[in-house]
């Protein structure tokens, strides 16, 4: 087994069963410690270095790392102190990850091999980019997907494997693997209003648009089940809304809807998105890049 293919190995082993076990307890419980994505991530930033050096490349390509640490200090060392430090903080640590990024491109950015690095600090900024606009909803889910970018600054490929593979090595670069894995599990998140529409019309509950967005239950139920209410009392009067307030007091909201006469509800599911992200990692690392079926590079 050559280098690559075992440190492909490790990492999609590594990507898998972390994961798997964070997916199982984002099931159960819609959390999940820090201490899995540091692992994670933290495999990828000792195998970075590890590959430059076994591929025989330049030693200075390992200096991407600079704004890989830059973006992680500030999602994982942010502090609660109110200081001027503590304010200015995140904006020092994303000028230099960009700084560095630009100085990088500017000097070692014509290689091809390290313009697979430079997209991990790139993906690493899209994601955190989306997890400002509130697209990626969860922090977790978030801290996941930074892992993933730094876990993978190339394709993983074994043998025949992916079955789609781009013809040219730029294809890489602009949709890395990590950006693939979340398209991915995205569409299979986007698969879930048929899967609540089936269920509520063999149950006898089609209400537009709300089943497709969620499903009804006990009202009783609504506390020890991790979902959003679709349904509330204001001023007196029902009220039903397809976009739920996340940070409204459930207990309140209950309180009013059962003293109104209410039995069953409209809910929405809180999605525990690492497990999809589970299923479109495998996804990606089999069938490959999905992207190629909509733009051909």
């Amino acid at each position: 087994m050559d280098s690559n293919l075992a440190m492909d190995a490790i990492r999609l082993v590594s990507a898998i069963a972390i994961l798997a076990f964070a997916s199982a307890l984002d099931w159960r419980t819609r959390k999940v410690p820090n201490i899995y994505w540091v692992l994670m991530g933290g495999i990828g930033l000792v195998l970075i270095p590890i590959q430059v050096l076994a591929d025989g490349e330049d030693p200075a390509y390992i200096l991407v790392l600079i704004p890989v640490f830059a973006i992680l200090a500030d999602v994982y060392l942010d502090s609660d102190e109110e200081t001027t430090w503590a304010r200015y903080a995140p904006f020092v640590k994303y000028a230099i990850a960009v700084l560095s990024m630009v100085l990088l491109a500017m000097y070692l950015g014509d290689d091809e091999y390290f313009q697979h690095l430079l997209a991990v600090p790139g993906m690493m900024l899209l994601i955190v980019a989306l997890y400002m606009l509130d697209v990626i909803r969860g922090g977790a889910d978030a801290k996941a997907l930074l892992s993933l970018a730094v876990l993978f600054p190339f394709y993983p490929g074994f043998d025949s494997l992916p079955v789609l593979s781009a013809d040219s090595p730029s294809a890489e670069i602009l949709f890395p693997f990590t950006f693939v894995v979340l398209v991915t599990a995205a569409i299979i998140v986007a698969l879930f209003p048929l899967a609540f529409l089936m269920f509520n019309l063999a149950r006898g509950d089609s209400k537009f648009p709300y089943s497709l967005l969620g499903y009804r239950i006990p009202l009783a139920d609504v506390q020890k089940k991790h979902v959003w209410l679709m349904e509330r009392m204001k001023d007196g009067k029902h009220e039903l809304r397809a976009r739920p307030i996340h940070d409204e007091d459930v207990s309140s909201a209950v309180a009013l809807l059962h003293e109104a006469g209410f039995a069953r509800v409209w809910v929405t599911p809180k999605i525990p998105f690492i497990v999809p992200m589970l299923i479109g990692l495998v996804i990606s690392a089999i069938v490959g890049n999905i992207l190629l079926l909509i733009f051909p590079l």
